[in-house]
């Protein structure tokens, strides 16, 4: 052992010494029994205190020194776990010598000293608070040996009281017992006999369906009989009763789904009182909605197997083991309209009923609500009477009455609340089985097989139900729409090169003669035009109201109007419309022909028969203009184009997914009669003096349409499987071209008019459809869902059909007065005078009579065909135009001209301008400037010629060149330069 080794174990021999002297000696900790005295031990003194005890506590202490010793420990002492032995080691130095040691030890054992005079101080000074401590626990076991003999003293009292008094009143009290349980014996025998009887009575209530007294006897009977359960005739009877409620339930089940097709007010009541009386009103919802779907796909299937079995020759055995998709598919084509109509129909009375019981659950929670209010109220009146009684009583009796009031309330309003959403939910349920179920019909039949009145109907039906779906449900009907829609464009599509097919054919036919009309004609007497009616009545109606359009033309909501009888299906399959009566010349005129076209007609015949009597004072005759004809100007395939407007915006109605295609397919009907009224008669050419009456802007609108809507074929080359190079044609367009000849029409310069009357029934009924397109863009914009496609579609229509006038009119305009041989008469003149002459030249005068016969012959063709004040003020222009054209091209003519001349120029001009605003009662005469501007122009100085020139391309190459040869005729250089710029702007001008 090494010298630390030693020295610890010294250290723990000295602490052991001091701490313990008598350490030999054997200690034992007292027991509990030997800490508590005895009896022989109360009273006694305690021993005294030991004799180490006593010689600690007799030691001389210095507080101070004592102090200053406890102070000079070290930190480490205090901590827990600590060695001192093995810290005490660690400090000292190496080496060490003896006397450090002592030193250190001396040291350590004073502090021991000093620290166990502290601890047994501190025993000492709660030696008191002990002793007093251990006097209360012996006065304590005092108590508890009293109250010990206490106990043994009452045991031996009872037990003599047991043996002298119980015995003998045992006997009375046993016979008093087996009295009152006889008593109650018989009681229970009766009771048991009233039971039996009314179980009999249960089966009575329940045979004559009176369900709500039945559960309200069962009630009472299964009270009763639960607490008399114990007996063997109650139990049977308990039994009894239990099948007696499955009953009950299952003929309340039975009474339940009879009202999904047959509600009734008095026995929904009864039932859900039943219901309520068992506490299963939440689960009556569910059976309700478990019915509502059972009966929606057991009528539907039992429905369209009845149609299955008409349209096949398939065993009824084996359509009865087919699914519904499958019945669908067996149902034919031509009992496909009435198998939908009665399907929907079966659909609709469980839909309304449904609605019938929502709103009887909503009548009763508004009752339920008002009846507590009431009972509140007068819970209330009662409990200011108790309080004035009974005030202490009452105060309690309120609490409870409070909150058994506010338990019940609280019940009553989740109870209604969960029937609520229930019947919320249920709303949408119903009609995805609705929509599932029609959805499978419509996709198992061939749409494409149904004429456009056919498809129509089946619109219609469509469109009704899915009016009826949003007013049930307030969701719209997105699974039938999206499932509708690619069928419905593909049938419109196809259905839309049909029609513009048979408008091809139509147009190739047209005599452009005019279509007889009545005066009250409007696009609402077409059967076409039936379903628009009301709209067009009042067409401000905002796009934004659009979902309740349909609902609003019939009057209102449908469940409303068919809530006590009918549905809105009942007339699906009757045909559309009414009688059309719109010609004038058919064979119920005489009889049915409005007053104010007879007396139109009347008075035409008088003006006819005096014409000829017609005489002025010197008895030469006068002219008397017949009068103009009232109407319309339509032509057969213009009347035949406005019955397909009438279908198209019906479609557009009904298939609001699809109403951009269909808004399209309007605007290209419209386009291809523009654009074949365009080819039938822009073929007539003009003068070639007078210029082009084609627009620009006339033509590209046509290339576009030649372009979108007329097939055209192309040559492509590819390779084929074989790695050959084969050619194929690519058909690109809609509907081919219609055909220009003219073989259906007579020659229109050898008619009467030159062809203007066909050209203004041509014409005039394009402007007749555009502005019936207009007046129908308000219904057609409740049909979009982009308003801004219908007005840009047709924006630029209205110049269009202004230049077509232009185009179409001018040919039949000029041979009809007959330019030509006026303009060979000026060409004869000579204008190099060299006088200034007072009188103007004699082909005025023809040019005026021509121009006088014109309107004699305008006068006669407004009596034959209607013809606007626009449309004879646009003719008007177009000839005032053409004269215009005349006398520049006429003036341009002279190869020499003095300024006398150009005075004649001028005065027959004016004199012309003078005779026509006497003859019409246009002013100012049109093209003035024109005329006036190129005569003045002779006077205009050779240094600014090029300038005019080059500001007037209105003017024609030849018409430019005769004036620059006549200006600048003395100056050679000056002309051909002049000439130069002549053939230069020759690309640029627009004639």
């Amino acid at each position: 052992m090494d010298f630390k080794g030693k020295v610890k174990n010294f250290l723990e021999e000295s602490k052991s010494k001091i701490l313990s002297p008598n350490a030999n000696t054997s200690f034992e900790e007292p027991s509990i029994g030997e800490l508590l005295p005895t009896e022989v031990q109360i009273g006694q003194r305690r021993p005294e205190l030991p004799p180490s005890d006593l010689e600690i506590s007799q030691l001389e202490t210095d507080p101070h020194a004592d102090q200053d010793v406890l102070e000079t420990i070290h930190k480490e002492y205090f901590s827990e776990e600590f060695d001192p032995s093995a810290y005490e080691l660690t400090r000292l130095a190496e080496p060490s010598d003896q006397a450090s040691i002592d030193l250190e030890r001396k040291l350590l054992l004073k502090q021991l000293t000093v620290v166990s005079k502290k601890v047994f101080k501190l025993i000492l000074d709660g030696q008191s608070d002990y002793t007093a401590q251990l006097d209360h626990i012996i006065s304590v076991q005092m108590d508890l040996l009293d109250c010990l003999g206490t106990c043994k003293s009452s045991r031996e009292s009872l037990g003599r009281a047991k043996h002298q008094f119980v015995n003998c009143s045992l006997g009375i009290l046993a016979g008093y017992r087996r009295k009152q349980q006889a008593l109650s014996l018989v009681e229970n025998l009766k009771i048991i006999q009233t039971l039996e009887n009314t179980g009999k009575r249960l089966d009575s209530l329940l045979a004559q369906d009176k369900y709500p007294e039945t559960i309200k006897l069962w009630l009472e009977c299964q009270s009763v009989a639960q607490n008399y359960k114990h007996f063997t005739a109650i139990k049977q009877l308990n039994v009894k009763l239990q099948d007696i409620l499955v009953m009950a339930e299952e003929n309340l089940d039975i009474a339940l789904a009879k009202v999904c097709t047959n509600f009734d007010t008095h026995s929904y009541s009864r039932i859900q009182e039943a219901y309520d009386l068992l506490g299963k009103t939440q689960t009556a919802m569910d059976q309700l909605l478990m019915h509502i779907t059972s009966s929606i796909h057991s009528r539907s299937w039992s429905l369209v197997q009845v149609h299955a079995a008409m349209s096949s020759c398939v065993n009824p055995e084996e359509l009865a083991r087919r699914p519904y998709p499958e019945l669908c598919q067996t149902v034919g084509q031509h009992l496909f309209l009435p198998c939908l109509i009665d399907l929907i129909k079966v659909l609709w009375d469980i839909m309304l009923n449904y609605r019938k019981i929502h709103s009887w659950h909503h009548t009763q929670s508004i009752q339920i609500h008002e009846s507590n209010e009431e009972d509140a109220n007068k819970t209330n009146d009662g409990d200011s009477i108790v309080e004035n009684n009974e005030t202490k009583h009452s105060n309690e009796t309120d609490v409870d009455r409070e909150r058994k009031r506010e338990a019940y309330d609280l019940e009553v309003q989740l109870k209604k609340q969960y029937i609520a959403k229930k019947l919320d939910s249920g709303l949408g349920r119903i009609w995805q089985e609705v929509q599932t179920k029609v959805r499978i019909l419509v996709h198992s039949s061939n749409l494409a097989q149904f004429s456009i009145e056919q498809f129509l109907r089946f619109l219609d039906t469509i469109h009704t139900l899915l009016q009826v779906g949003k007013e049930f449900c307030g969701h719209d009907s997105e699974t039938l729409q999206e499932s509708l829609q690619k069928q419905c464009l593909a049938y419109f599509q196809t259905y839309h090169v049909a029609r513009l097919d048979e408008l091809k054919t139509h147009l190739e036919n047209e005599g452009w003669t005019l279509c007889p009309v009545k005066l009250s004609f409007s696009p609402r007497s077409l059967t076409e035009f039936g379903h628009m009616k009301q709209s067009l009545k009042s067409p401000s109606k905002s796009p934004s109201k659009r979902s309740s359009i349909s609902s609003s033309e019939a009057g209102g909501s449908y469940f409303v109007r068919y809530w006590a009888d009918g549905n809105p299906f009942d007339e699906s399959l009757r045909e559309v419309g009414c009688e059309e009566d719109i010609l004038i010349f058919d064979v119920a005129h005489s009889d049915e022909a409005s007053s104010e076209e007879e007396e139109s007609l009347g008075a035409f015949n008088d003006q006819q028969e005096s014409l000829e009597s017609a005489v002025n004072y010197q008895g030469e005759k006068v002219w008397v203009a017949p009068p103009p004809r009232q109407g319309f100007c339509l032509a057969n395939t213009s009347l035949m184009v406005l019955r397909q407007f009438g279908r198209y915006i019906h479609l557009m109605k009904l298939l609001h997914p699809i109403s951009s295609d269909i808004l399209l397919g309007i605007k290209q009907l419209f386009e291809f009669y523009l654009f074949s009224v365009y080819k039938v008669f822009s073929n007539h050419q003009v003068q070639s003096w007078i210029g082009s009456s084609t627009s620009q802007s006339l033509i590209e609108y046509f290339d576009r349409v030649e372009k979108d809507v007329i097939v055209k074929s192309r040559q492509v080359t590819e390779t084929d499987a074989d790695g050959n190079i084969v050619s194929r044609d690519v058909y690109s367009g809609l509907v081919r071209a219609p055909s220009t000849s003219l073989s259906i029409l007579p020659d229109l310069n050898s008619t009467k008019y030159k062809g203007l009357l066909e050209k203004i029934v041509a014409v005039e009924s394009c402007v007749y459809l555009y502005n019936q397109i207009l007046s129908l863009l308000p219904y057609i914009k409740e049909c979009l869902e982009n308003v801004v496609l219908a007005d840009e579609y047709f924006s630029k229509e209205l110049s269009i059909v202004n230049s077509l006038r232009d185009c179409v009119y001018l040919s039949s305009i000029n041979n009809l007065i007959g330019l030509e041989p006026v303009l060979a008469a000026i060409t004869k003149i000579k204008w190099d005078l060299k006088e200034v002459r007072s009188q103007h030249s004699e082909y005025v005068d023809v040019l005026i009579q021509r121009f006088t016969d014109f309107r004699h012959k305008l006068d006669m063709l407004s009596g034959t065909v209607p013809i606007e004040t626009e449309v004879r003020t646009h003719i008007w222009k177009l000839a005032f135009r053409s004269a215009a054209h005349l006398f520049v091209e006429g003036f341009s003519t002279a190869k020499k001209c003095t300024n006398e001349g150009r005075a004649l120029m001028q005065l027959d001009y004016r004199q012309f301008v003078l005779k026509m605003e006497k003859l019409t009662d246009i002013r100012p005469i049109p093209c003035q400037d024109y005329v006036t501007t190129y005569i003045k122009a002779f006077y205009i100085p050779e240094s600014e010629l090029e300038g005019w020139v080059e500001a007037h391309s209105e003017y024609s190459a030849a018409q430019l060149t005769a004036l620059v040869n006549a200006v600048a005729y003395s100056n050679n250089k000056a002309r051909q330069k002049l000439n130069n710029i002549v053939n230069d702007l020759q690309s640029k001008i627009r004639r």
